[in-house]
Parts: C-alpha cells; sequence; structure tokens
C-alpha cells in the first residue's frame, strides 16, 4: 500500500467548486449506508416503508428542540402531513404513497387523522425504533468526528447552548432526505439509489482508511485509478442491507446493464463514467450546499463541532461491515 501511496501523482486543486468535496461525499454516505440499514432492520426489511416512515417523523416535528412534543415534552401532539404532500416531496405516485402509509399505520407505527399522517409519540419509545433514532443520531456524530479528523470545514460551536440531540437526530433525517431529493431521479427505484450508495462505501473504504489517500483523491475533480477501489460482491451487499440475494443479484446486473456499474473479478465497482458524469456531480455539489445549511442550523442548536465525539448517545457506531 505504500508504494501505490508513493506513487500517486499530486493533484491539483480546483480553484471553484468545493474542495474535498469528494471526500465530503464519502463521509456523508456512510452515514447514510449506516440510516438505511438501521431503518431496514427496524421496518422488516422493506426500505420504502423505512424512508416513508422517517420522512414522517420529521415532519411530525417530534425529533428537534424546536418542534412540538416529544422532544420538548410540552405534551403537545404530532403535525400530521398529508399523503397528497409526502408523494410530491418524496416523487412517488399517489397510490404507493397510501399503500406504504396504510402498512405503517397497520404496523402502529403512523397514524391518520383528517389532517393528515403522523408519528406519535408514544412510537419514540417502541424498542426497534428507539435503537434506530439513535442509531441515526449517533451516525450523524461519526460524520462529524470523521469531518474533523479529515480537516473538513465544520461550522463554528456556540458552546454557550445547551444540546438537545432529539436536534441532532433532525439533523441526521435531514441529511438523509436531502440525499434522496438530489439524487433518486437517477434510479428506478430506492433499492437501486441504496445499492449503489452501499456499493460506493464498500469500493472507497480503502480510500476512508488511509488519510494520504483521502487528501489525494479528495476533489471531485480526481477520479481514483481501478486499482485502489475495492470491488464488492452482491452477495455481501444484500446482507450489508438486509435484502433479499436475488433481489439485490437482478437490480444489480440491470445496473451493470445501464452502464452504472461494471463487474470485476471480485466483485462490482461504481463505473468511472458514472463517478464522472458532470450532471451527477452537480446534484452532489448542490447536496454537499443544503448539507452545509443543515449543519449550520446543528451548530445553532448547540451541537460541539469542535468536540463531536462528546456528543455520542450510545459511541460511535462501526461503519456498515461487508462480509
Amino acid at each position: 500500500m505504500q508504494e501505490v501511496i508513493r506513487s500517486i501523482p499530486a493533484p491539483e486543486r480546483s480553484a471553484t467548486g468545493l474542495p474535498m468535496g469528494r471526500l465530503m461525499v464519502r463521509l456523508i454516505a456512510e452515514m447514510q449506508l449506516t440510516m438505511i440499514a438501521a431503518g431496514m432492520r427496524a421496518l422488516d426489511g422493506d426500505l420504502d416503508r423505512a424512508v416513508i416512515f422517517m420522512v414522517v417523523a420529521r415532519a411530525s416535528e417530534m425529533l428537534s428542540l424546536h418542534g412540538a412534543g416529544h422532544a420538548r415534552g410540552d405534551g403537545r401532539s404530532a403535525k400530521a402531513i398529508s399523503i397528497n404532500a409526502l408523494a410530491a416531496s418524496l416523487g412517488r405516485p399517489f397510490e404507493t404513497m397510501r399503500r406504504h402509509i396504510h402498512a405503517l399505520c397497520a404496523m402502529g407505527l403512523c397514524t391518520r387523522s383528517p389532517a393528515g399522517v403522523s408519528v406519535p409519540e408514544a412510537v419514540h419509545s417502541r424498542p426497534e425504533i428507539a435503537a434506530l433514532f439513535r442509531t441515526s443520531h449517533d451516525a450523524l456524530v461519526r460524520m462529524a468526528e470523521d469531518f474533523a479528523a479529515h480537516g473538513l470545514p465544520l461550522p463554528e460551536p456556540r458552546r454557550h447552548l445547551p444540546y438537545d440531540w432529539h436536534t441532532g437526530l433532525a439533523a441526521a433525517h435531514d441529511v438523509l432526505l436531502t440525499g434522496i431529493e438530489f439524487h433518486a431521479h437517477r434510479f428506478q427505484s430506492w433499492t437501486d439509489m441504496a445499492l449503489v450508495n452501499a456499493i460506493l462505501c464498500a469500493n472507497a473504504r480503502t480510500l476512508l482508511e488511509n488519510r494520504d489517500l483521502a487528501a489525494a483523491y479528495a476533489d471531485f475533480e480526481v477520479v481514483p485509478p481501478d486499482t485502489l477501489w475495492r470491488p464488492i460482491s452482491t452477495g455481501a451487499i444484500a446482507r450489508a442491507l438486509g435484502l433479499p440475494a436475488s433481489t439485490a443479484h437482478r437490480r444489480v446486473s440491470a445496473m451493470v446493464g445501464a452502464g452504472l456499474l461494471t463487474r470485476r473479478a471480485r466483485g462490482v465497482m461504481i463505473a468511472p463514467v458514472a463517478l464522472a458524469d458532470p450532471a451527477s456531480v452537480e446534484d452532489s455539489r448542490t447536496a454537499l450546499l443544503h448539507t452545509r445549511q443543515i449543519l449550520i442550523r446543528l451548530a445553532a442548536g448547540g451541537f460541539r463541532f469542535d468536540a463531536p465525539a462528546t456528543q455520542y448517545r450510545d459511541g460511535r457506531p462501526p461503519y456498515v461491515q461487508f462480509a
């Protein structure tokens, strides 16, 4: 590995755009993968319902110190969101959304009223949901800790403000949903998007485990050579996400045919042409700008960006493993 590092050409930093943007995307992808895998565990392996549940939970304003009910403890009920608004915000057909909401209500995770759908406060104490929310929060803290470790820009903390972890939980949902908002339109389904996100994380682990490599290939303009990517088997991706192997193999094969992925002897990788696609890079830049605003709001809520490791609820969660 050291020979590879010494042979890396010193890349020229772009004078425009977001410096170290590609590195930020990799770290955010790891956070989102942790949240997606935790969501699928909590929702019996159903990715669509996991995402929709998290959207409704966020819209219910029960996660933030500035919302009603749960974080504030003032006894007010959760805010409701209409199925029409959910369908529009997530770009899904109304009937698809209605079907998933009906299932979530049958599971006791959501309630419907004339005003719309909400996640009631009592659901937060269910063991599987409490575990999901704590993992999601700590995945955000891990991302902030990794940003700091790699010298990436973070907002100035406001040390005099008390921090409530529900504010961080709301921010974690916002970062996840920002990724969906700016990237879902490129995929046939959320399952395809989750698979590509997981494959990206697996491929790029080599670039995160070594600080020199992380710095050398931190910018959007510098695409790492194939020799630095770590191919991953479709079976390992399926196990990491909790997807049926048949579903993963079918969807990966379709994306290989579409040119999004490429096969190697030991698995699949993101196709270089997909990594360098200008439209995709621009979407990533825009998503990063939105993520920066989320982190700025989090700092205003008292999050200690100068000491992120002090903000964990259960400790630093491990990266999703591919076995």
